[in-house]
């Protein structure tokens, strides 16, 4: 058995998160165990699951204090066997696969999981230029969710399949595309579960439900999603907007919800961990994004048969089932639109569609596998 260090932020319920853990419970623990390695002050950490799929978990300090934060991981690598390191901070990885390679660890993926960030974020997206050359200058492989995260990591690189097969005799390495895949099965639309959850919260069965789960944070752009709901409750006055997540902007969406004088037509339900239970009681699945590497909400909305509206900052990609369209962030009148036109509507084979797109997370994580397994031969 190989054990990969999983390198982490913070674990507070966001979609990189998500994607590792769903990778953990589907992976075969016989032969590959996760470790995870997560800041100081994660809120949704889930404890009790990782320790019993045989997981440890080591804390850090955050990179407000670097060299705390090297010395403490490169000592823990050190210590703790350690086969492999997965590095999922995007261009800040250069840190912890500095530590891994002072360490001695042979193999330090660099996984980036998004793009640059609006501008709000401006000083964010100059860190991350900044120390995107070092953090590929330390990895010994690359990796990405999507051709669009690839891009704008790796540039130009040709990118495979997880289960391609490594040659050391290749000039340039590829970037792997590692799908954000889910437990198909488990996402698909359940007309219980959208009973029971539009009960627990309240909300008609008759009602318009659109809905939306994610950090509140810029990139997700809610102040724009409040915009589009406000729109869509002049056109049909039984409208529900669902927001469920944590996040910095919060307290700020839910003062715009007021001003907007629609409060009492939002939801906010802060962090889940039913967000299959959820989809089922929505119609129409937002996300207006400022920019994303590659949604995983948006593989499980449609995998519940949603239509999904997704901002045009997202990748094409995410069209996986052909109930998602891609709209500019301009008029919030053109989002209400579109969002009314296809709420309701579902895709009753969307959970067999996702899968066969290669998203079901038994295949995803058996082709992940099998690269950790290669990789800890060479």
């Amino acid at each position: 058995m190989i054990r990969v260090a999983q390198i982490l932020g913070k674990m507070n319920g966001g979609g990189v998160e998500q994607v590792v853990m769903n990778y953990y419970r589907a992976i075969d623990r016989e032969r590959v165990q996760f470790d995870f390695y997560l800041f100081k002050g994660s809120k949704f950490v889930p404890v009790e699951e990782i320790k019993s799929l045989g997981g440890r978990l080591f804390v850090l300090p955050t990179f407000r204090h670097p060299l705390k934060y090297l010395k403490t991981l490169r000592r823990l690598l050190s210590e703790n066997r350690c086969d492999i390191m997965h590095c999922h901070l995007s261009t800040l990885s250069f840190l912890p696969l500095l530590a891994g390679k002072q360490a001695g660890v042979r193999t330090r993926i660099l996984h980036n999981h998004s793009t640059s960030g609006g501008a709000r974020e401006w000083h964010r997206n100059i860190a991350k230029q900044l120390f995107k050359p070092f953090a590929k200058l330390h990895a010994t492989d690359y990796f990405a969710c999507s051709q669009l995260a690839a891009r704008w990591m790796y540039g130009s690189r040709a990118t495979a399949p997880l289960s391609e097969e490594y040659d050391p005799a290749q000039k340039h390495r590829r970037v792997r595309i590692m799908p954000n895949a889910i437990d198909t099965e488990k996402y698909g639309y359940s007309e219980k579960k959208r009973r029971e959850v539009r009960k627990e919260l309240n909300i008609p069965q008759n009602a318009a439900v659109f809905g939306h789960i994610g950090r509140f944070c810029p990139q997700k752009n809610q102040g724009f999603l409040v915009e589009i709901f406000r729109e869509i409750l002049n056109q049909r006055k039984n409208s529900v907007l669902v927001m469920t997540g944590t996040g910095e902007d919060m307290e700020l969406i839910r003062a715009r919800t007021i001003a907007a004088g629609i409060s009492d037509r939002v939801v906010f339900t802060g962090q889940r961990s039913d967000a299959d239970r959820l989809y089922s009681a929505f119609d129409c699945f937002l996300l207006p994004s400022n920019y994303e590497g590659f949604p995983v909400v948006g593989v499980e909305a449609q995998c519940a048969g949603l239509h999904c509206l997704f901002s045009n900052k997202v990748t094409p990609e995410a069209r996986i089932t052909g109930t998602a369209q891609l709209l500019p962030l301009g008029k919030p009148q053109d989002w209400a639109c579109a969002a009314l036109c296809c709420a309701g509507l579902r895709n009753k084979n969307a959970a067999a569609e996702v899968a066969q797109a290669g998203y079901d997370i038994h295949g995803a994580a058996e082709q992940l596998a099998g690269f950790y397994l290669r990789k800890s031969k060479l």
